[in-house]
C-alpha cells in the first residue's frame, strides 16, 4: 500500500503516547499507522458539542485497551500527504479526551492559519512493529 497520509503527534500526544503501557501499545501504533493509509476512511466524525469543539476531527475507539485517539486531517500537503495531526490519546474518560482534544485544536487552528507546519507536532515514526 501506498502512504496518503503524513501522520504528526501534537507534542503534548507524544508525551501521552511515551507514557502508554507496553500492554497497549501495539493496539495504538498499529492504529496510528492505519492513519498513514486510510484516515480520510477510519474513524468517527466528531462535532461542537458541550464537551468541547471538535468539528472537523475524527476519532478512534480502542476498546480492547481502553484508548482513544482524537485526529484531524489537515490541508496542509507535506510531499504530495495529506498531513495527520493527532492531537490526543488517552485513556476512554468520556469527557477529558475531548477536552484536551479540543484545546489543543484551538492551538493548531491558529498554526494552521500561520502556516507553520513543525511547531507543535512530531513526526510519527513507528519503529515498534
Amino acid at each position: 500500500m501506498i502512504k496518503k497520509f503524513d501522520v504528526r503527534l501534537d507534542k503534548d500526544a507524544a508525551k501521552e503516547y511515551d507514557k502508554l503501557d507496553g500492554s497497549v501499545l501495539r493496539m495504538v501504533n498499529k492504529a496510528i499507522d492505519e492513519l498513514e493509509f486510510r484516515a480520510d476512511e477510519v474513524g468517527k466524525v466528531l462535532g461542537n458539542t458541550r464537551i468541547g469543539r471538535l468539528h472537523g476531527c475524527k476519532e478512534i475507539k480502542l476498546r480492547e485497551a481502553g484508548i482513544r485517539i482524537i485526529f484531524r486531517i489537515s490541508n496542509q500537503i507535506v510531499d504530495v500527504l495529506s498531513v495527520v495531526y493527532v492531537l490526543s490519546i488517552e485513556k476512554r474518560n468520556r469527557e477529558l479526551v475531548f477536552k484536551i482534544a479540543s484545546s489543543r485544536l484551538n492551538e493548531f487552528k491558529k498554526i494552521e492559519k500561520s502556516h507553520t507546519i513543525n511547531i507543535r507536532s512530531k513526526k510519527w515514526n513507528n519503529t515498534n512493529n
